[in-house]
């Protein structure tokens, strides 16, 4: 697979393409992307046997993909944890369907106003994987979003983003007011342009692309 540099709308074009075109629905590329990512994350991380997993989803797509990660992780024996932002009702219908899966499955799952920030300290052998904001973040981010990014860059000791750090814009490379500070970012099927510029190097740590589906046309029309 070619690594190609792609904008968020060239990305949002392909997506849109690939379910209309070839019939591979958002549910199958978000299942990759949560399998792909545990893959990754066991060659990178090597023993998980020790490891705690804390997953923190928003409420679109990228926090489906963090619920499918937290699956693979659970059926794997690994510790894992996951925060969710919202309501459920207020997930995308495949994000919320792979939520549901978590809940009839029994895995430590929770809302985020159940985290307490002065009881909560994350130790030295935990994993704390960013599943909070995709590709699409325009605004500034605030309130409880930004509070737990802040949390997060200060307290945790390895920090995974899934596609992109939650608060970096995939065109500009600039910051949404804040920025999650990963040591691996884990990119869904392309790079994308911020990686490469402006604040986009000092955020994404380590950066591992992965396969999730997307026709090889789209990687060999632009050779």
């Amino acid at each position: 697979m070619r690594k190609l540099i792609l904008t968020k709308e060239e990305i949002y074009k392909i997506e849109k393409e690939t379910f209309e075109k070839f019939g591979i629905s958002p549910l199958i590329l978000m299942e990759n992307a949560g399998r792909e990512s545990f893959y990754v994350i066991k060659n990178e991380i090597k023993s998980l046997k020790n490891k705690r997993f804390f997953i923190f989803c928003g409420k679109g797509n990228n926090g489906g993909d963090g619920f499918v990660l937290g699956r693979y992780l659970f059926n794997n024996n690994v510790n894992v944890r996951i925060y969710y932002f919202g309501l459920p009702e207020e997930f995308t219908e495949i994000s919320f369907l792979n939520f549901d899966i978590l809940r009839k499955l029994k895995v430590d799952i929770h809302s985020i106003n159940s985290l307490k920030f002065n009881d909560f300290k994350f130790k030295k052998n935990d994993i704390v994987v960013d599943a909070m904001l995709g590709i699409g973040v325009k605004e500034e981010i605030k309130g409880k979003m930004k509070e737990i990014i802040e949390f997060i860059n200060k307290k945790a000791f390895f920090i995974i983003s899934l596609d992109i750090p939650s608060g970096l814009d995939a065109n500009t490379g600039e910051i949404h007011g804040i920025c999650v500070k990963s040591n691996l970012t884990i990119s869904m099927g392309f790079l994308k342009k911020g990686f490469f510029i402006n604040e986009g190097p000092k955020y994404t740590g380590k950066i591992r692309v992965v396969d999730i589906g997307f026709p090889k046309y789209y990687y060999e029309k632009n050779e």
